[in-house]
């Protein structure tokens, strides 16, 4: 995403800034990603196996598209840190990294030679970033959690409301608590702290955390409102749980909840077939449901007007006919037909795609947000780029997932080790 009027060779604006990530699977890696594209140099620090992530659902050995997509930009360092030799080698070249990345659950980088106090004590300059599942405290602080286990954990998962064919919970795609938990602004922030003072800093983030701040209003307590609809909803629930109710009950009785606290039922916050695809609607204001209304020819839904009362079963009957009614229109035209019609009256509109066929998109071609590489392993790629622009200090993607090990020599002679230590390293197994 470099805009044309830009110098494609400026620095970006963390140029200068190495980060070592001790990283798995997707929310440090993303992180990593992030900082790449504003120009920080990061090192992948993987053991000689590689990341086990390198092979799920990989047809190439250790390139799986998966690790590929989640570790651009970074180079590798293949450095066995179950060997004394191999700590010792780490130990010499932390002074060179400004930022350390982790996430392990905790106890595991200690164990690895690179918990925050080892590295303090080499570089009080350092800035630690730990991500974990739970958080560093508290009775689950030592357990494991994927994006699966976090987002069922902090009810990401029943708010999304989707089912598995026998009505179990369904996992989220794509993984939110990870992807939500790249913690760069506070890795930004802890640099130009450090920029000021000197100092270094530690930083926990945890995907309990990160998946409980975008829920928002349904994590939020406030007794004015929950006494009326949350606290009687929960009670409710707790006596369908002591009755041994299935998931989807459960998720039927939130349902009401959540329809008498969203404001006007969402006719046009919704999602319907056209002719050939579907369509979804997002008004959330007045003025852009009254211009899906015209569009519609919806004028008589009175969902809008004052003393409108989400409780009444009368009401909610009515809504339910006039979102039949609404889907029975929609299924009559094209995408096309009514996408035109409502960008037409400016209302908030777009057709529902699949992932996969978003890559060659005019709107995203014309963002220059994919970017083209030829990975050293399996050849031409194309891939998500920067998720923002910067007028003065660009940010682009600078490389392509590295081959395991591609870049250990690069990294420990860059780290003060003379080739002839390299070589030993890897005559001793230490490196690949």
């Amino acid at each position: 995403m470099t805009d044309a009027t830009q110098d494609p060779q400026a620095p970006g604006p963390l140029h200068g800034i190495r980060v070592l990530a001790a990283t798995q699977i997707v929310a440090g890696p993303f992180a990593g990603i992030v900082l790449s594209d504003f120009g920080a140099e990061v090192v992948k620090l993987e053991p000689l196996e590689g990341e086990g992530y390198r092979n799920s659902g990989a047809l190439v050995p250790s390139e799986g598209k998966r690790f590929q997509s989640l570790n651009r930009g970074a180079k590798s360092l293949a450095l066995d840190t179950s060997t004394e030799a191999g700590r010792e080698t780490l130990r010499r070249i932390i002074p060179t990294f400004d930022v350390v990345l982790t996430n392990y659950r905790p106890g595991v980088p200690e164990r690895m030679g690179i918990g925050y106090e080892d590295l303090k004590a080499i570089h009080p300059g350092i800035i630690y970033c730990s991500i974990t599942g739970f958080g560093d405290r508290g009775p689950l602080a030592k357990n494991g959690a994927t994006d699966f286990v976090a987002s069922a954990f902090t009810g990401l998962v029943a708010g999304d409301e989707k089912v598995t064919p026998e009505g179990s919970p369904a996992q989220m795609t794509p993984a939110i608590a990870d992807y939500t938990t790249a913690c760069v602004a506070s890795i930004n922030a802890a640099l130009f702290h450090r920029a000021q003072t000197g100092k270094g800093q530690r930083i926990d983030a945890s995907l309990l955390a990160s998946a409980l701040s975008i829920q928002d209003v349904y994590i939020m307590r406030q007794a004015v409102t929950d006494a009326t609809q949350r606290d009687p909803m929960m009670e409710r629930v707790r006596r369908l749980r002591e009755q041994g109710a299935t998931y989807e009950e459960v998720l039927a009785e939130r349902a009401k909840y959540r329809w008498a606290s969203a404001g006007p039922p969402r006719l046009y916050y919704n999602g319907y077939n056209a002719k050939d695809g579907q369509i979804v609607l997002g008004c959330l204001t007045k003025a852009t449901r009254a211009g899906a209304r015209r569009v519609l020819g919806m004028e008589h839904d009175r969902t809008d007007e004052q003393g409108f009362e989400p409780y009444d079963p009368e009401m909610v009957a009515l809504v339910l006919s006039w979102r039949n009614e609404i889907a029975e229109k929609v299924r009559q035209r094209t995408v096309a037909d009514w996408i035109a019609a409502f960008e037409a009256e400016g209302v908030p509109a777009a057709p529902v795609h699949l992932p996969e066929e978003l890559a060659d998109n005019a709107q995203v071609e014309a963002l220059g947000i994919m970017v083209d590489f030829d990975h050293p392993i399996t050849g031409h790629q194309r891939i998500v780029g920067p998720i923002t622009r910067m007028s003065e200090t660009p940010t682009r993607a600078y490389r392509p997932s590295p081959a395991l090990g591609e870049h250990t020599d690069e990294v420990l002679r860059s780290g003060g080790l003379s080739e002839a230590e390299v070589a030993a390293l890897r005559q001793q197994g230490v490196v690949r």
